[in-house]
C-alpha cells in the first residue's frame, strides 16, 4: 500500500488554517470519521475495510549492541 500524492489539492496556509476552524468544532466521533475517510482516500482503499498490516517489516532487536547493561 502506497500513499497517493495525487489525492489532496495544494493549498495555501490560509486555506488550510480555514479547515482547522471547521474541524475544531467536530465531536470526536466525526473527527474519527473525517480521519478515516482521509485516510482512506489517501491511501487508495475508500469504502473498503482497514487492510491488515504487513509484519515482514518488523523485527526485534535488542537495544543492547555491546552485551553490557550499562
Amino acid at each position: 500500500m502506497k500513499l497517493d500524492k495525487k489525492a489532496f489539492a495544494i493549498q495555501s496556509f490560509e486555506e488550510a488554517a480555514d479547515h482547522q476552524k471547521h474541524y475544531k468544532n467536530l465531536s470526536e466521533e466525526e473527527k474519527r470519521d473525517v480521519f478515516l475517510h482521509l485516510m482512506q482516500a489517501a491511501y487508495g482503499f475508500v469504502g473498503s475495510d482497514w487492510p491488515e498490516m504487513d509484519k515482514d517489516y518488523f523485527e526485534v532487536r535488542s537495544l543492547i549492541k555491546d552485551g553490557s547493561t550499562s
